[in-house]
């Protein structure tokens, strides 16, 4: 198994770096420091086998604003959700879900948004819950976001959902349980490396509130800040993004929607995500290991970069 070398080279634009910096706390001439106080972290839990590649590593750090604690704490609920939900992380690899992508469930737009974050398109309504069940789209999701997070402008700028609600049927909605809901909301809130600053909903069906009393139940207060609901005025996301980035159907100026060129983006990288599957926490029960605060600070983190001025 070859794990990704070389010390990190930053690809931010000068306006990145800059904002980088005043909302991640994050230092171009501390940075190097900090990957090595994480990775320093990492490498001391003796169940936890994960990458320590900078790019890798600075993906948990930004997503925590370089608070090294939180970062670990991430890294460790990351890959225990892999544990303690194995039947979705088996086998997981894009091939595997050709058929959710066939379907046109998931995509992405192909220009970002006003704020330059990439746009997620969800449309359970072309799911075909005859032939597959909601696993597979949580499995086609997960590799999505992990195929975006790669980005160091996503990382920076963060990312958005659209939910195309339109075809939406009972029969869909009824799969949507509170165990499925608490996935969905633990992936999104406190398992993923990556900063959720919008989801959008389109055409809700008359029984959403019903599927939505299960969801909001899991979602905590910054997230709920962070919902929009356009009904039937989809082209309330011209606000948020370009028209001329747009799909017609959403206000915009392009042609209709296709996931064809994420679905061949994505069903490019099964090697990629058969080597992820590689890496792990060998005991879900297993703990940070309660000196984790006393390494951060070991590296200077923390109140005294407040000091800085």
């Amino acid at each position: 198994m070859t794990e990704p070398q070389g010390e990190y080279v930053c690809t931010l634009p000068p306006e990145l770096v800059e904002k980088a910096e005043k909302e991640l706390n994050e230092k171009p001439q501390w940075r190097s420091r900090d990957i090595q106080a994480l990775r320093d972290m990492v490498l001391k839990q003796r169940d936890l086998k994960v990458r320590t590649d900078d790019a890798f590593l600075l993906r948990f750090l930004r997503a925590k604003k370089f608070d090294y604690d939180r970062a670990f704490q991430l890294i460790m609920t990351h890959y225990k959700m892999k544990v303690e939900n194995k039947e979705i992380f088996t086998n997981l690899r894009p091939s595997a879900v050709k058929h959710v992508l066939d379907d046109g469930v998931t995509g992405v737009l192909a220009s970002r948004d006003k704020e330059g974050r990439p746009v997620i398109v969800l449309r359970p309504g072309k799911w075909d819950v005859s032939r597959y069940g909601l696993d597979d789209i949580f499995r086609t999701n997960f590799m999505t976001l992990s195929k975006l997070i790669e980005d160091e402008e996503t990382q920076v700028n963060g990312l958005i959902m659209v939910i195309d609600l339109k075809e939406m049927g009972w029969n869909h909605a009824k799969n949507v349980s509170p165990f499925y809901a608490k996935r969905v909301a633990s992936l999104l809130q406190d398992a993923f490396p990556a900063r959720f600053k919008g989801l959008h909903y389109l055409h809700q069906p008359s029984f959403f509130d019903y599927v939505f009393s299960i969801v909001k139940q899991f979602l905590k207060e910054k997230t709920v800040s962070r919902l929009h609901f356009h009904g039937e005025k989809p082209e309330g996301l011209t606000e948020y993004i370009d028209k001329a980035n747009l799909p017609k159907e959403y206000g915009g100026e392009l042609p209709p929607f296709s996931n064809k060129d994420w679905a061949e983006t994505l069903l490019k990288c099964d090697e990629q995500f058969d080597q992820e599957a590689k890496y792990g926490l060998l005991d879900s029960t297993t703990k940070a290991t309660k000196s984790s605060k006393a390494d951060a600070m070991e590296c200077l983190v923390g109140s005294y970069r407040k000091l800085d001025v």
